[in-house]
This record gives C-alpha cells, structure tokens and sequence, in this order.
C-alpha cells in the first residue's frame, strides 16, 4: 500500500506557473506607454534596502514588522545583504546563517531538512521564517534577498521559536527598473548550476513583475551520489493607486538526491542491561543506572575509519522533496501617519526518503575480551582508538551494519491568516509607533513509515529475502561485502511502523509600542502576545499489518501562553547605543507525557483496565532571557559593531528514561521540569576600511549546560555490591545530564568575512574575498552527553571580475571553497561538504 497525502498542489502549481510564463515572456522592446507620473511611497512594512552599503545592513523588520534602522533596536540583529550573499557563493540558507554569531547548524538531516539551528545553544524543530511567515525545510538561495537573525527569544513577533532566536530570510521582490539576469555556473564533483531572475516594469509606476529560475545538477562527491533541484518563484507587485498595493508572491521547489549521500555511521555497542551483555550482576546493575535516569546510551560512541567518500545507500534509493508556497500582502495608507496590512499565507510540503541500512556499524566484543573485562572497558578502549580496536580479532568479534529497508515520508500544508495596523502618533518631543496584530493558522501535518524488521538467514542471497527481510549486513573489516546493488520495491515491505496524521490551529493577538523620547536619544520597545495552540485530528497507530490499523482518534490538546518582550537603548551619542532587553518564547515540543500509572495493580493482568503507564498533558517548553549591550555606527557606517552579554534559561525540555516496570516490560517514560541555561557574550563587526574593502567578524562564546532536571527514585537493591554499582552510575549519570551541553550546540564560534576590490589601472575589476567559519566541540547526541563532535575551521576563498560590454554588466568568479579539504559535520551524523572548486559566470542586461 503507498501513502496517500492530502497536500494537493497540481492546480496551484499550473496557476503559478502560467502567470510567471506570462511575466517572463514579456519582451524589454515592447514597454507600454507610460502611464500619468504618480507618487508611490514604499509601505512601511517593507525592508528599505536602498541604504545598505556592501555588507552593512542599515534597517531591518524582522524585529518589529516595520522598517526600523537596526542602530535604533534595542536587540541583537543580524543581517545579511544581497552583497554578501553573492559574494560568499550561498546556495542554501545554511551557507549564510553559518557566518551569523552565535549560529550553527542542529540539522538532525533525515526528514527534517537541513534549515534546523542552533542558535545561542538552543535548537527545535522550528523552520525558519519566510517573509515573517513559516518557511521551508529546504531553501535554495535563488530566491533569497536578504537573511535576518533576529537573537532571543522573541517570541512576541513570530509565536512557537526557540529561546535562542529566529531566522528570516526575506525573498526578492519586483523592483521598478526593468533587468535581466544569468548566472551558470560549473564546479568539481559534477556540479552545475544555471540561475535566472527576470524583472519586469509591466505597467510604468503601477505594476512590476519579477521571476526567478533556477536549476542545479547537485555536488556527488560520495560514491554512489547524484541529485538535482529545480525553482521557480515569481512575484507582482500592483500598486493600485497611491493609498493601496497587492503583492502576490508564489514559489515551488523540487529536490531529488537518487540516492542521497547519507549520514556518518556512528559506531554503537549494546550495553543495554541485560544478562548476555553483562553476566556480572554488579556491571548490569551499572548499566541499570544509565537506562534509569536519563535513557543514557554511553555505547554510542564516535565515527569509524571510513573512505572519506563512503556512502551506504543502494544504488536505487532516494530522497525527493517538494515545497510550495504562495503569499498575497495588501498594504493600505489610511492615512500619512497610518497604514494596515492584510496577508494571507499558503504552503505545503512532502519530504519522501527511500534508505537502505542504518547509520551506525553494531559492534560486538569478542567473548575472549569479555572474559576478563566487560563491555564499558570495550567501548573505552574501541572510543580511543577504533582502527586497532576494530582490527583486533582478540577484541572485537563483529562490526557490522545492518541493511534495512526502509520509507519515510512527511508532509504537511498551513494556511495562515494575519493583519496588522501601525501608525506614528507624535505627542511633543514623544514619538510612538504602535503596532497590533491578529494571526490564524490551520496546520496539518502527517507521516508514514514502513521498515523491514528481521534479519535475514546467514548465506541468503539478497534476492531471496522477504520484503520483511534486511538484505545481508555490511562486514566493517570486509569492503566487499559493502554492496549497494540490491534493490526492492517498498510496496514489499509488510511492515507499518507508523501512520498518523494531525491537525490543529494556531491564533494570536499581539501588540507593540516603538517610543522614542529626548529627540530620539531614549527608545523604548515593548509588547506582548497572546497565543492558543489547538491540536485535534486522528491519529493512525497501527500493528504490524500490511494495512493501517482501525483509526484512534488522538486526545485534543490546548495551550495558550502569553509572551512579553521590552527593550531600551540610550544613545550617548547619535553613533553609539547601549541597550538592554528582556524576552520570553515558548515552543510546542510534546503534547503528552507518559508517566507510571499511579493505580496500577500488580496482581491483575497488565492491559487497558489496568495500565502500566498513563499519558497526561505536557506543558510548553518556554524560554527567558535578557542582554545587554553596546552599538556603535562610526564613521557614517564604516564601523558598524553590537556587542551583547546574553542570559537564556529554556524551562520544561522533555526528558526520557527507561525503566523496568512491574509487569517485565520496558516502557519509554516522559518528564519535564528541566532548565537549561546558556549565557555569553557576541561580538559582530561590520568595517569599511576603504570604501573598496569591507570586512565581517563576529566571536562568539558561551556556556551552555542543563542545571536542572527530574530524576526517577534509586532503585534499591539487595546485594551491597549492586546497589553500590548502581548508585554510583546513578549519580554519575545525573552529573553527566546537569552537565550536559544541548545536543547540537557548540560554545565556541567564529567567522570572518573580508572583500577587497582592486582600484589601479592593471587590476581594475579584479576582486578578491576570504574567510573562515569557526564551529567548536559540538555536542553530538543528547543520549550520550560525553560525544562530541570535534572543532571544525573551514577556509573560503573567491577570485572575482567584473567588466562591462557596451551597457551589459559581466561578472567571473572562482570559488575554492572548503579549501583545506577538512571532514566535518554540521550536527550530529550530519556530514559538511568537501573542498571543491566552482567557476560561475554571470550577465545582466
């Protein structure tokens, strides 16, 4: 049986696509007549970027909705220009945030996506934000004008985000001046990459159009690899008089990776405690204790010695992914002081992954190891140096990974509802900006899942097994067992892990004041949200059948949270800020707990009338936080800087443990109460020592810990030795947890930026641009909080050039990128790219 998912986008897809047909089949000779002049102001709601010089960004609205020069704002913004997007070669979002302080990738890259973040320690399944609305998994920098990071957790503005903050990446609109532009480009490892953006003055002062495509042959640097993307976006901007505009703005995005070049391979030793694992009670009474309070799993241990082009996929598998959206934003002047805003918002999205095999090798002890040590010994010894560990018959019996078959698929769409009115109201020497809102959101979400689940016979051919069946296990110490030939069909596969499918809605109002007093020297902002969060729906939760199982409906949910935020700043003088800020996000991370059952009788058989287990509501994960902090903008922008001193406390994360229950089973139970903390300082530096030479820095450092969580009772023992073994893993395991940096996050970052354009005669035009991205010891995997990733410096450098031919603008650039060819990974499993060279070319008429 295939999914069906109830995302339709066909008619909206031919519907964008014929407009945007239309728009790019307008011929430049054929300019209609202009019409009467009329004066047009720019709605306030829209980014101002005519200011912006090379890498300075002057204003931003991601803070406050309405253009507001960020050397007003009272919170940490950073923003990235079209300038420097272009000059770093960005094609993914990822590329651009990485430069951001206090920013890095948390991209788990499976379904997920790989526009998840880090930011200041803190990470969740939260997209970024389009044009201030909910974004996509997947962002290809075609379409993308301008990013802001927007730190804190400010959840005033954008609703459900995590303490540490929020991206937005504002796309590209139609402007008044008439252009085409080309780009191609060509680059090692197979790729290539061809780019268009038409823009259109339709109708003179009234209507302008703007449509952008772009096409990429994706980097197959793994063996096997291969990929293509394609995009589509388009825009009109109508003003229909001089009071009233409309903007529609539609995108569709295709990516398919066949097959995709996949995750690290961890390496994973049992020590679950059992009595095969551990024959001596003492040791399995410590293995207990891991399980107990926190679900710990110290035999999830770092990357083996691998070819740096290994790949496990078969050769037929694959991942696609679709995403479209389609914004409508009318803007009216009410009056010269007063404008309102009414948007509409649609979006959907399916992520399809076909992977054979799993990410990780299972490692066995050999029994003549084990016969004198125990299997935390092992998995010391192996975690400090696995290629002799690994090679050493005497140590290890078997490492192998396992073939699974395997489909997942998520999707989803949202329909978002917002208005807003904002003014200026000007009482003496005293500005305000007031600015309420009202937002409402219907979001559905669902996913599929089918695996083999049993392993197939010692010397069956592949082509025998079941659809239940794995394929034979790859040998670590045998490459000619890793065969990526064997293909299935996943309608075979019998086995439904999971099929559900929720739904719920979202509503907020919200309002902000923007004062300024003492001739714009004292600004205050400060504001508050109210927000309901509904999940109702059905939820599919069959056996193991070739065929879901009898529908269950799920238990409706409900949260409601209110969210305040303040900020204010002094200039000393017109060049030179200090701020401080308070702010408060919550996040929807569970809607249940599972607890111990509190009535359960061990003398009655376990089952619905008598439960082990019971669920009960979970509250919202929320987030605190203040700063404070300095802004400078000297020399007219030429030194353009924030430094800011941050504390964040993120209350009630999820936390899991494992424990034996009264009838034998091992149930899976949920608590929150957690508080994890992340304070620091960031440094960002924008300078212009000459005006053709621009540099970007920033310095990030923090500390980064959970300081507090709830822990299960100690188990009690009768034999003294156990009960000592378990204790001291006990309090062990609690050190580790309250110590324990949030998986994803780094403490350490840096980046560096810099472009100098060449003046004199011999090398005008020539341009050159270099950098790095810092990334620290990165915390791998919240099940074992002593895996780290290791610190990460990756080099970047751009030779450019840029010439004329008659009116048409030329550019040529040569990027290396990655240029000292260094393994990495962005986030847990989740690999960086190697070094590569792109050539791009590019043409604007």
């Amino acid at each position: 049986m295939t999914p069906r998912f109830i995302v339709s986008t066909a008619r909206a897809r031919a519907a964008g696509l014929s407009c945007l047909a239309l728009l790019a089949l307008q011929a430049p000779a054929q300019t209609p007549p202009p019409a009467p002049p009329m004066t047009v102001e720019l709605p306030t709601f829209t980014v101002s970027t005519s200011q912006d010089k090379g890498y300075r960004a002057t204003n931003s609205v991601s803070a406050t909705r309405v253009d507001t020069p960020i050397k007003d704002l009272p919170f940490s913004i950073s923003a990235f220009t079209s300038q420097f997007i272009e000059d770093i070669g960005a094609l993914e979002l990822l590329d651009i945030v990485s430069f951001a302080p206090g920013v890095t990738s948390g991209a788990k890259e499976f379904t997920q996506g790989n526009n998840r973040y880090s930011i200041r320690g803190f990470d969740g399944d939260v997209t970024p934000q389009r044009n201030g609305f909910r974004g996509n998994r997947y962002v290809d920098s075609a379409n993308i004008d301008r990013v802001e990071v927007v730190k804190g957790p400010a959840s005033l503005l954008y609703g459900q985000i995590t303490p540490g903050g929020t991206v937005n990446y504002i796309t590209k609109r139609p402007t008044d001046k008439s252009s085409v532009k080309i780009k191609q480009q060509f680059g090692t490892d197979s790729f290539w990459r061809t780019d268009l953006d038409i823009n259109r003055v339709l109708v003179d002062g009234r209507l302008n159009g703007r449509f952008i495509g772009s096409y990429e042959n994706a980097l197959a640097w793994a063996n096997p690899s291969a990929g293509h993307s394609g995009l589509i976006a388009g825009s009109l901007d109508f003003k229909v008089n001089d009071r009233i505009s409309l903007i529609l703005d539609y995108e569709t995005f295709h990516k398919v990776q066949d097959p995709l070049i996949s995750m690290s391979p961890n390496l994973a030793v049992s020590v679950t405690a059992t009595a095969g694992n551990f024959p001596n009670p003492v040791d399995r009474a410590r293995a207990q204790a891991y399980i107990d309070v926190g679900n710990l799993n110290l035999g999830f241990i770092g990357y083996p010695p691998l070819p740096a082009d290994f790949n496990y996929p078969g050769n037929g598998d694959y991942r696609t992914s679709d995403f479209n959206s389609f914004n409508a934003e009318l803007n009216i002047k009410l009056s010269p002081k007063w404008r309102a805003r009414a948007n509409f918002g649609w979006d959907d999205f399916k992520i399809s992954n076909k992977l054979t095999g799993l990410a990780e090798f299972t490692t066995t002890p050999a029994a003549a190891y084990l016969a004198t040590k125990n299997r935390f010994d092992y998995v010391a010894e192996l975690a400090a140096n696995p290629a002799a560990v690994l090679a050493d018959p005497a140590k290890t019996a078997s490492s192998i990974l396992t073939r699974r078959k395997r489909l997942e698929e998520s999707g989803g769409d949202s329909k978002t509802y917002q208005a807003e009115l904002t003014g200026l109201i000007e009482l003496g020497g005293v500005k305000v900006r007031p600015l309420v809102g009202a937002l409402y959101s219907h979001i559905g979400t669902n996913s599929f899942r089918r695996a083999s689940n049993t392993n197939p016979p010692v010397g069956l051919a592949n082509a025998s097994t079941t659809g239940a069946q794995h394929f034979q296990p790859w040998n670590y110490n045998d490459p000619t067992t890793w065969d990526h030939t064997p293909a299935y069909n996943v309608n075979d596969i019998p086995n439904i892990e999971s099929f559900n499918n929720t739904k719920g809605t979202e509503s907020a109002v919200y309002a902000l004041l923007n004062a300024s007093f003492l001739d714009d020297r004292f600004i205050v902002i400060g504001g508050a949200r109210y927000n309901k969060t509904e999940n109702t729906g059905t939820d599919f939760r069959p056996t193991v059948a070739a065929t879901p199982g009898p529908p269950s409906t799920g238990t409706p949910y409900e949260a409601t949270k209110t969210t305040p935020q303040i900020g204010a700043g002094y200039k000393l003088r017109r060049d030179l800020l200090l701020f401080a800020s308070y702010s408060e996000s919550f996040f929807i991370e569970d809607r249940s707990l599972t607890s111990w059952n509190p009535n359960y009788n061990p003398s009655l058989p376990s089952g619905a009338g008598n439960p082990v287990t019971i669920s009960t509501p979970a509250e919202p994960t929320t987030g605190s936080g203040y700063e404070v902090g300095i802004k400078t903008d000297f020399l007219d922008g030429r030194v353009s800087s924030t430094v800011s001193l941050f504390h964040l406390e993120r209350e009630n994360r999820v936390l899991r443990f494992r424990q034996t229950a009264p009838d034998g089973t091992f149930p899976t139970i949920t608590s929150q109460g957690t508080v994890d903390q992340s304070e620091g300082v960031e440094i960002e530096l924008t300078w212009s020592p000459l005006n053709n030479w621009q540099v970007y820095a920033t310095l990030s450092l923090m500390d980064i810990k959970t300081t507090k969580a709830q822990f299960p009772a100690l188990a009690v023992y009768a034999d003294p030795a156990q009960q000592a073994a378990y204790t001291a893993a006990y309090n062990e395991a609690k050190a580790l947890i309250l110590d324990a940096v949030p998986e994803g996050s780094a403490e350490q970052l840096a980046s560096l930026w810099t472009r100098y354009g060449f003046t004199g005669d011999t090398l005008k035009g020539w341009w050159i641009g270099a950098g790095f991205v810092h990334t620290g010891e990165k915390a791998q995997r919240t099940a074992n909080p002593t895996l780290f990733l290791p610190a990460s410096t990756i080099y970047d450098m751009t030779v450019g050039y840029d010439w004329k031919i008659k009116k048409q603008k030329w550019s040529g650039t040569l990027a290396w990128k990655n240029i000292a060819d260094t393994e990495y990974w962005n986030a847990n499993q989740a690999r960086g790219q190697p070094g590569r060279l792109i050539l791009s070319v590019s043409a604007r008429f």
